[in-house]
């Protein structure tokens, strides 16, 4: 039997984030930076001591939620099912 394999379409960025690559102001950038959510973790990809993160229900209610982060460093995204 051949095997099945599906594949999701790509997830747009969440809006907060779309505004910060906008923004070539660093003072602004700072600002908006202030009003995400962020997490004291080192990014895997370039070792920047924070991560911008949100989080998603993308399975069942009776599971855990996704939680998406971004490096603001380098842009690296990742996610981790809870």
């Amino acid at each position: 039997m051949p095997a099945v394999v599906t594949r999701s379409a790509p997830r747009p960025k969440p809006q907060w984030l779309a505004s910060i690559e906008d923004n070539d102001d660093a003072k602004e950038q700072e600002e908006a930076a202030k009003k995400h959510a962020t997490i004291e973790e080192p990014c895997p990809k370039c070792a920047h001591p924070e991560l911008y993160f949100y989080t998603m229900q993308l399975r069942s209610v009776d599971e855990g939620s996704t939680v998406f982060y971004e490096c603001p460093s380098c842009q690296h995204t990742f996610s981790q099912n809870n």
